[in-house]
């Protein structure tokens, strides 16, 4: 939990028990002397801070912390964010040993970067699924906490305590910075990129399936009958898919691994399972999937197996043709640089 500096405590000390800052400073030092310097000065403030019934800790959970995106922590409790709805994702349900309900997330923005809102309370689903909540909306949400994700990120969530406020009067965001994205060619990738490549699936392989928790998505542990979560102990699996393809923009090629939305979006299939164990199924959409051209977002990983690197993606989108000769005429003028 995050605590207040030295100046800070002294303030604090001051404030609620009307002692000066010399006073303070001079039972800081007794402490120092007492204690034959074997804590820092910033440790002994808070030996007398605790003596005097002064409370330095930083209670988050009753004064609202408002961030930006950029400045998410998972040791905020009780965030506050104003942000704009980028892309509502579809709801999904999830069954844990101690509880069962819906799960959704949103994609959401603001001038420092973009991160992902989950939502877990039945109160703002029925919202979601009543269509209140929009494409392009601004949103105020208020007594959020903050974890880390798979993909190296920040993600806010929204528990039971949690609220928001959809266009709220007055407020605005109006540009939405994309977090540490940059568009490279395949052949300038480098492990722990967060890149943007625009590009063709030229091989498709069969999707894999894997038993995962419906509240985390982590891979979960078969034990007889049972499944176990190393979060959420036990649970009812839910069957995932992850896809592997090869993807080349003209400078190179590389693996790339995906799962659940994102499969789905690219194999253009609604549920999943039609493939699993039917290969003929697979191969009717592998015709059609591939040669398909895409603009792909992710991270650069080292398989330390293969020793290659390969893009996890957390997002994909349509390539329009435009952008995509735009990026051939770059390649052209590059190796034409690059010639001479």
């Amino acid at each position: 939990m995050p605590t207040l500096n030295f100046e800070e405590i002294v303030t604090k000390i001051s404030t609620e028990k009307g002692l000066t800052h010399e006073e303070i400073e001079k039972k800081v030092k007794e402490k120092l002397n007492q204690l034959s310097d074997l804590i820092s000065k910033d440790g002994a403030a808070h030996i007398v801070a605790n003596e005097l019934g002064v409370r330095v800790y930083e209670t988050p959970s009753s004064t609202p912390k408002k961030v930006s995106i950029k400045e998410l922590n998972p040791a905020f409790k009780n965030v506050e964010l104003l942000v704009k709805v980028l892309k509502v994702n579809e709801i999904r349900n999830f069954k844990t040993s101690s509880r069962e309900g819906r799960v959704a997330n949103v994609l959401v923005g603001d001038d420092t970067g973009t991160c992902r809102l989950v939502v877990w309370d039945e109160k703002q689903i029925k919202e979601l699924e009543q269509g209140c909540l929009k494409d392009g909306c601004i949103l105020k949400v208020m007594n959020c906490y903050v974890k880390d994700n798979n993909f190296g990120g920040k993600e806010v969530h929204m528990g039971s305590q949690a609220s928001w406020i959809i266009d709220p009067a007055g407020a605005s965001v109006v540009n939405v910075k994309a977090t540490n994205i940059d568009r490279k060619f395949i052949k300038d990738l480098q492990e722990n990129d967060n890149v943007s490549v625009v590009g063709t699936i030229v091989q498709i392989f069969e999707p894999r399936f894997y038993d995962s928790c419906p509240q985390c998505n982590k891979k979960v542990e078969n034990r007889g009958d049972s499944y176990y979560c190393s979060t959420h102990n036990q649970v009812t699996s839910v069957p995932q898919a992850i896809l592997n393809f090869v993807f080349d923009d003209g400078t190179e090629n590389i693996r790339v691994v995906c799962f659940r939305d994102i499969v789905k979006q690219i194999l253009e299939v609604d549920d999943l399972l039609i493939l699993k164990d039917n290969a003929d199924k697979f191969r009717e959409i592998q015709r059609k999937v591939a040669g398909k051209q895409l603009t792909i977002t992710g991270r650069v990983n080292k398989n330390t197996f293969f020793n290659r690197l390969e893009l996890t993606a957390n997002g994909c989108s349509e390539t329009n043709p435009k952008e995509l000769a735009i990026e051939i005429e770059k390649k052209v003028s590059n190796k034409s640089n690059q010639a001479k």
